[in-house]
């Protein structure tokens, strides 16, 4: 049995969503507003045990995974771990996938809703010559969520070394030569540098790609986790193990480290790399959720996905290309330079 949760107004007692603008809690049936506090302090009145574990537990005898608030049922992939009821609307949150292990360390809210979402999809298609007619229309948007992404965090120290031959080149001249000289070094680099928060998403179902280009995030906002900042919001849970996804942070951090490495030896022609070794130290690892807005644009049955940081508003995707217009495009370019390679001819006494 699925076990949930729906934050609940405390005037009115319907369900309420978190609004990144505000940084509050908004009920949409009597305007009332909340901060995160009240929800807790209003917690710590009914009950000294905690609210929430006495509600899971009242639906212990309950089969299958059902609306808290009118009864219907929420269907659910394995890993999400916070949804929303298709029939009321309200907030359902799933607390075995958000406890013991499954529990985030921390969480950055969201600082945008969905509607700044549409609005930088619309603003990333302007100006773009080649884009389909009516791809950026809002009608094509088949879907769009906001959900809190599983990442996995690295703090690491690396002694890093770097070997290199190097060149250096020195020209001059006199009346009769030009004269160059080539000095050959060994160029040797090494430190032990420091990495905070190295992120490596945590769902599978995620692409790498996507996920490493919203970045980056300003974890100084992390916040300590709590489920009320889930209603109004889908969220999963990790299905990929910290050891797993460190391979990929690993690879990070050993190309951030060589680079800096490397543009430590100034003043070289040429530098050609010879040996290099990392040694890596993780120190801490800690289990966070980030704020994306997803997006799927269906446009000539293909789907196009985007994802928006919903902390920087940053929006990265595929945009299509209208083959007609780039063929135009084409055409015209050449002929205007047709054109004009023959006025210059002309104007240089060519005759055709």
């Amino acid at each position: 049995m699925e076990k949930v949760m729906d934050e609940k107004c405390l005037s009115c007692g319907a369900s309420i969503k978190y609004n990144p603008k505000k940084k509050k809690f908004i009920c949409e049936y009597c305007h009332s507003e909340f901060t995160l506090e009240d929800l807790d302090k209003n917690k710590k009145k009914i009950s000294k045990e905690n609210k929430l574990e006495r509600e899971f537990s009242k639906m212990e005898d309950m089969e299958g995974y059902t609306c808290k608030n009118c009864g219907a049922s929420i269907v659910s992939l394995d890993n999400i771990s916070s949804t929303t009821c298709l029939y009321c609307k309200s907030s359902a949150i799933i607390k075995n996938r958000l406890t013991g292990v499954y529990k985030p360390d921390s969480i950055i809210p969201f600082k945008y809703k969905k509607e700044d979402a549409i609005e930088a999809f619309q603003n990333i298609c302007k100006g773009r010559l080649l884009i389909p007619k009516g791809f950026k229309n809002i009608n094509n948007i088949q879907d769009m969520e906001g959900l809190y992404v599983p990442f996995w965090l690295y703090n690491c120290k690396n002694n890093a070394y770097l070997n290199c031959d190097g060149t250096k080149v020195t020209t001059w001249m006199d009346s009769r030569y030009v004269y160059t000289k080539t000095s050959y070094y060994k160029v040797i680099r090494e430190g032990d540098l420091t990495f905070e928060s190295v992120p490596n998403d945590a769902a599978t179902r995620f692409d790498d790609v996507i996920m490493n280009a919203i970045e980056p995030f300003d974890y100084n906002e992390l916040v300590d986790f709590n489920p009320s900042y889930l209603a109004g919001f889908l969220s999963e849970k990790y299905d990929v193990e910290s050891i797993d996804a460190y391979k990929n942070a690993k690879v990070r951090i050993e190309n951030d480290s060589i680079s800096y490495l490397k543009r430590e030896m100034t003043g070289y022609n040429t530098l050609i790399e010879k040996e290099k070794n990392n040694n890596i130290e993780v120190q801490k690892t800690k289990y966070v959720f980030l704020p994306v807005f997803v997006l799927n644009i269906k446009y000539k049955d293909k789907i196009y996905h985007f994802a928006m940081n919903g902390q920087t508003k940053k929006l990265v995707g595929e945009i299509p290309v209208d083959k007609t217009k780039l063929f135009l495009l084409i055409f015209i370019t050449f002929v205007i330079g047709f054109g004009i390679l023959l006025l210059v001819f002309n104007m240089m006494g060519y005759r055709w």
